[in-house]
């Protein structure tokens, strides 16, 4: 392959990642809205067991993810991951309460959402567009929109009659342009934080899966 030739070829890569995410971040948009509309009517055993079957599918496949982004990143890929980035939002889980838990559970994964997306653009740019890498960070960026619902409802089983606000405008913490060298470490980064955040939601829904829909059920009969 000449030189010609060779910038032919990654014009028209570059063209199809263009193309890829603004496929991808449409379709997000069309999910997000779709979400945000669709009424919370399932029981409360119903909605509780999605959220717990769905976190812990989310936290399998990130922590199947970040082992293919290591192996598709070299030899000193896990190293990126254990680097400090004061940018990516963090896997602690903050409150006294159920309902302060799921609150930050909602807010921290309405935070982890561009940071995926932003991962997603730059591997988009640096792998084939048929990468199962690619193909995996888009499902998760999706799932974690369906999650963000199924925490919403679950919000308004805990709390009926308070309106669920939108966390306070604030900085995203999406890195500038970065190298490649910078880019690995970010995507390792997040994808670490998320899954050891997905943990401490998946042990959250658990914990109100024994206790919340007993106490909305005995009110209920009251």
């Amino acid at each position: 392959m000449n030189g010609h030739d060779r910038n032919m070829f990654w014009q028209g890569h570059r063209q199809q990642s263009t193309s890829r995410i603004f496929l991808s971040l449409v379709l997000l948009t069309v999910i997000e809205l779709v979400n945000t509309t669709i009424p919370c009517k399932e029981s409360c055993n119903k909605t509780i067991h999605k959220g717990v079957k769905l976190s812990k599918l989310m936290k399998k496949n990130t922590a199947e993810l970040i082992k293919t982004y290591q192996a598709n990143e070299g030899d000193f890929a896990k190293q990126f991951c254990k680097m400090q980035n004061d940018n990516v939002p963090t896997s602690s889980l903050s409150g006294q309460t159920s309902a302060d838990h799921m609150l930050n559970i909602y807010t921290r994964l309405k935070e982890f959402q561009p940071h995926i997306k932003k991962v997603l653009e730059q591997q988009t740019d640096l792998l084939p567009s048929q990468s199962p890498l690619l193909n995996s960070l888009n499902q998760t960026l999706q799932r974690t929109g369906h999650l963000v619902h199924k925490v919403t409802c679950i919000l308004q089983i805990l709390q009926p009659n308070i309106p669920l606000s939108e966390p306070a405008a604030r900085p995203t913490g999406i890195p500038l342009p970065q190298n490649v060298f910078q880019q690995k470490v970010y995507g390792c980064v997040v994808l670490t934080r998320l899954n050891k955040f997905l943990s401490r939601v998946v042990d959250e829904l658990r914990s109100l899966k024994g206790s919340m829909c007993v106490i909305r059920e005995k009110k209920e009969l009251w």
